[in-house]
């Protein structure tokens, strides 16, 4: 009887109850496992904590605006800005790299066969924050992150795929039923440089090294994702 009402009380708290294995690991990437371990709120960290905001802004993205050089005839050399779905590992396990499910016919695609150099931008406008504060999305507290680096191709086949690809169609379920025939790859980037707006005071340049070694995992998208994806985190 007491397994019953835990059972209940798990299904109307969760949704759904079913037991998880430990975690496997490949490499430097843990499979994606949703725990069912009731998850606490917590909101983006301290704007004094650059390495930690900006760890939040970009995990809780989902999607970002990626700006190459156009290859496009009337406008080549120019920047141009696309809007693409981003993850940085799964729900459970922030990487803090950035990546992205690409098909050739894209503009983006197009563009980084020639030069691979790329900026992203994320917001913590995308949380609701932002909104919620009554702060305008380009209000020095509503926090940009602008991560600038070269793009590069995730090995078919790799443990490293294999984590993204799950974390991308973990977070984007769409993604599923997407073409086959649009030949999608798995591109991320590797960051050369992380300016960031997240106060007056004009931006803040955090070191990569750091900005990678932080460990943070992000469990607030979890509790986001349980309550329907649509309640303002």
């Amino acid at each position: 009887m007491r397994t019953l009402i835990i059972f209940a009380i798990c299904l109307i708290l969760y949704g759904e109850c079913k037991l998880l294995p430990k975690g496997n690991h490949h490499g430097n990437w843990i499979t994606n496992e949703i725990s069912t371990k009731k998850i606490h709120h917590a909101g983006p960290p301290d704007h004094t904590k650059l390495v930690a905001m900006a760890r939040y802004v970009l995990h809780n993205s989902n999607w970002a605006s990626i700006a190459t050089i156009s290859v496009l005839p009337a406008i080549e050399g120019f920047p141009f800005s696309n809007v693409k779905s981003i993850v940085d590992g799964s729900l459970a396990n922030s990487t803090g790299i950035p990546y992205f499910y690409v098909s050739p016919l894209d503009f983006t695609a197009r563009d980084l066969t020639k030069n691979s150099r790329a900026t992203i931008l994320v917001t913590l406008e995308e949380t609701r924050f932002c909104e919620n504060q009554k702060y305008d999305p380009e209000d020095p507290r509503c926090t940009r992150l602008m991560l600038s680096g070269k793009m590069k191709k995730v090995k078919d086949g790799s443990p490293e795929y294999e984590f993204a690809k799950a974390a991308l169609f973990e977070r984007h379920p769409a993604m599923a039923t997407w073409p086959t025939d649009h030949d999608w790859f798995i591109t991320k980037m590797k960051i050369a440089q992380i300016a960031m707006v997240d106060w007056f005071g004009g931006a803040k340049y955090i070191p990569v090294k750091d900005y990678l070694a932080y460990n943070y995992t992000g469990t607030e998208m979890l509790q986001h994702y349980r309550q329907g994806h649509h309640v303002a985190l």
